[in-house]
């Protein structure tokens, strides 16, 4: 009863009713394979998407030919390409050494500029307590984005931390809500129309280097997709969805009774 009662006091964030996004990825195409259906149908609505990728992408190949440089160089080409094809208004590379040595707060203090200047409603990112995540970019990844939607929230923490922010934009929005994909705790489900399906299949596609039509690597990945959507739209009545583990600000400190949503 008590969880009840605090989801109606404190409500889960509405993402359809967003109108100012921003979509977090550790590496080019891990936004669109994780929340590219969302983020069209958030276009589509009229609201302002933007992509942040962390890392250049740069270890993402097993070819022995292929350098870091030059695999990077093509990776931020496809992620352009597939951030066009979803819709977004503008994409930014972090340029993080991809598999390589960077601080997690040094990464939470760029995003929390991003996020500081853009002042969105909502921040997606990888959920940080994925229990199976090995990957070293994804998990600092996922704890930059909590970090730095908490450095965003307060206006002495921006200027303690040397980060820049217009004050008339501060307080006249609110601090965002967040959203975790790669989620084993979905609390919002989000049904995929034909054209989320389509676009988010086109923009993964995209990236070439890591998933040409046809090959092994796409057809595995395009089914698994497939089964896991499925899954996850038949609670709500829908062919195929995408799911998130969602906070409001109010939930985002010492609020455990969210875990039970």
């Amino acid at each position: 009863m008590i969880p009840l009662i605090l989801k109606k006091l404190v409500p889960l964030p509405r993402i359809p009713q967003m109108r100012n996004a921003v979509f977090v990825g550790p590496h080019p195409d891990d936004i669109e394979i994780g929340a590219g259906g969302t983020a069209h149908r958030l276009v589509a609505a009229g609201a302002r998407v933007t992509f942040v990728i962390c890392t250049d992408g740069g270890c993402g190949s097993t070819d022995p030919s292929m350098t870091p440089e030059k695999l990077s160089a093509i990776r931020t080409a496809e992620a352009k390409a597939a951030a066009e094809r979803i819709g977004a208004s503008e994409v930014r590379f972090l340029g993080f050494p991809d598999g390589g040595t960077y601080s997690e707060w040094d990464l939470a203090l760029r995003l929390a500029g991003v996020i500081a200047e853009i002042r969105p409603d909502i921040v997606f990112g990888p959920d940080p307590d994925l229990p199976s995540e090995c990957h070293p970019d994804h998990l600092r990844t996922a704890q930059a984005v909590r970090t730095a939607v908490f450095l965003t929230a307060v206006p002495n923490v921006l200027t303690r931390n040397g980060i820049p922010f217009d004050q008339d934009l501060y307080y006249r929005t609110a601090s965002p809500s967040l959203a975790y994909f790669y989620t084993h705790r979905p609390n919002r489900r989000i049904g995929l129309g034909k054209s989320d399906l389509e676009a988010k299949n086109a923009a993964i596609l995209c990236h070439k280097s890591q998933f040409p039509l046809g090959s092994a690597e796409w057809k595995s990945l395009s089914a698994y997709l497939r089964l896991r959507q499925t899954g996850l739209g038949l609670p709500i009545f829908r062919s195929q969805a995408e799911a998130f583990f969602t906070l409001s600000p109010a939930h985002q400190h010492c609020f455990p009774e969210v875990l039970k949503f």
